[in-house]
Parts: structure tokens; C-alpha cells; sequence
């Protein structure tokens, strides 16, 4: 009956039985059959058709209110009886900004996983904006990303810090300087990450500080991955901007941490949830887990 209720509610939350058998993974009349089944079980009518959609009966809109209940209770008891090692197994699906989804996550959830080894996981990753999309349609149970998303629908947990800074090739005229004035790179050719990153957003955020946009300097490349633009500096296309977390090993390998005069630029990673909404047993203790891990390395 539970399975019947989350149901229910995710498609009176979708306003739609396509949406929801596609996010299942199932049959959009799979998803009517289940529909039916559960007005037969409680003998009342819940949806009825308007116009292309469909409207909560008076009876509907009463099981609606009392299911959540009754499944934010479910999750509760859940939690409260979490620290039973039977219940602490299944599958986490994080989402993920590039630099946590690919230089941090997999240390932390290597730790998380000695403790409960019986969890596995999922991890997709993208950039902040489609990853904060993700998290609003139920397709990752909680997310990592380099921007804030405070909104009605969901609500952002400061995690770690980060530091961006300009990288240059070994061969670069100043690879030799301890640090660089802004105006002498504006004319290089420059390398940026794609629209919706956090990444970008924040060197943004930083040039208009400084009277500055993307306008004043030589995009040449756009680039969709944090590997992506490592490569595209090291081969000489141009400059760019990168995560400290991104260089740590790879700061001898063709690639140059170069300070930029005025132009400190420090922005954090954020656990991103849907509001209001509980996690799972394991997701949970996952975030948990994430959240208590703040010190710096």
C-alpha cells in the first residue's frame, strides 16, 4: 500500500502519468493499472479528467494529504530504526558538479563505504544547473554542486570550500610569475566553462567585482568538462580557470597555478536536497555522513 501512496503522490506532484512511468522506468499504462489498483482498494474515485489533464476529487485530495503524512511518518520511523545493519544496504544515486562529482566524491563515498559496505551507488554528473534539475525531478536522491539553490522546491547545506584560480601552460611567456595582472591575459585566447556551471558562474561573479564580463577577454573555447579544459590549456589553445581540488596532482604535468592580482575568487560546494521532502534510510546517512566531513585539506 505504501508503494501505492508514493505513487500516487508522485503523480499528483508531476501532474502526469508519462512523466512519472518515464522517471520509473516503466509503462505509462503500468503506471494507470497502479492508479486504478489503489482507488479499488480504497473504493473511492481520486482523479477525474480535465480538459488534457486531470483534477484531485474531493476524496483524492484528502488520501493526497493523509499519504503524505503517512510517508514522511513511514521515512521517519525508518530513520529512527536506521542504525539496524539489515536496513543499511540498497543503492544512493548522488548528483554532481564536475570538480566534487570527479576529484571529491569518490574519496568520501570510499570512506562512507567501509562503514557500510552493503550500500552502492550511483553517481551522475553534470553541471550545477542540470544537476539542481535532477534533484527537482526525483532523479538523484540528493545532490554536490558549486552553486546555491535556495528555492520554494529546494535548499542548500554549505559542505566544503573551493578556490578557483588561472591556469597556464609550462610554456606560457609568464609560467614564470609569481603572479599576473588581469589586463595581461585579457587579449590571450581563454578557455571557459559552459553556461550553467558553477565554475563559470563564479568567475562571473568575480570580473563584475572588478568592473569586468566575459566580453572583455578572448573566449575562444567553451568547454562542457573540467578534463576538458585541463587538456585544451596544456595543449596551448589558451588560459583558464580551475578548481585548486582539480590540480592537486596535476600541477607538473603542463599546468601552472598562476595568482591573478584583484582577482581572488573562493566559492563552496553545496549538498543539495528538495525541501521538505525526506531522504531514505541510506541516502540519509549518506548526507549525513557528507555533511559532517567539512574540514579543510
Amino acid at each position: 500500500m505504501l508503494d501505492l501512496m508514493r505513487l500516487f503522490g508522485q503523480v499528483v506532484e508531476e501532474q502526469s502519468f508519462t512523466v512519472v512511468a518515464r522517471k520509473l522506468g516503466i509503462s505509462q499504462p503500468a503506471v494507470s493499472n497502479q492508479i486504478r489498483a489503489f482507488e479499488e482498494k480504497l473504493g473511492v474515485k481520486l482523479l477525474y479528467r480535465k480538459g488534457k489533464g486531470f483534477a484531485l476529487t474531493p476524496e483524492g485530495e484528502t488520501v493526497y494529504k493523509h499519504a503524505l503524512h503517512m510517508l514522511d511518518a513511514w521515512s521517519e520511523l525508518m530513520r529512527e530504526i536506521g542504525d539496524s545493519e539489515k536496513l543499511m544496504s540498497g543503492k544512493v544515486h548522488i548528483g554532481a558538479s564536475h570538480i566534487p562529482g570527479e576529484y571529491l566524491l569518490p574519496i568520501y563515498l570510499a570512506a562512507f563505504r567501509k562503514l557500510y559496505p552493503e550500500i552502492k551507488f550511483k553517481l551522475s554528473i553534470g553541471d550545477s544547473l542540470e544537476i539542481a534539475e535532477k534533484v527537482l525531478a526525483h532523479e538523484v536522491d540528493f545532490a554536490v554542486v558549486g552553486a546555491i539553490f535556495d528555492t520554494e522546491k529546494l535548499t542548500s547545506e554549505f559542505w566544503l570550500k573551493d578556490e578557483l584560480g588561472f591556469v597556464i601552460s609550462s610554456n606560457h611567456p609568464l609560467s614564470t610569475s609569481q603572479s599576473i595582472e588581469i589586463n595581461s591575459i585579457r587579449e590571450d585566447p581563454m578557455i571557459i566553462r559552459e553556461t550553467g556551471s558553477g565554475h563559470r558562474r563564479a568567475f562571473e561573479e568575480a570580473l563584475a567585482k572588478c568592473g569586468l564580463d566575459l566580453n572583455d577577454f578572448n573566449i575562444v573555447l567553451e568547454v562542457g568538462s573540467t578534463e576538458g579544459v585541463k587538456n585544451a590549456v596544456r595543449s596551448g589553445i589558451g588560459v583558464s580557470l580551475l578548481s585548486r581540488h582539480a590540480l592537486k596532482s596535476e600541477e607538473k604535468d603542463g599546468l601552472i597555478w598562476t595568482n591573478v592580482k584583484d582577482l581572488f575568487i573562493e566559492r563552496g560546494f553545496y549538498l543539495l536536497t528538495r525541501r521538505n521532502k525526506p531522504l531514505t534510510v541510506i541516502a540519509d546517512e549518506c548526507y549525513r555522513y557528507l555533511s559532517s566531513q567539512t574540514s579543510e585539506e
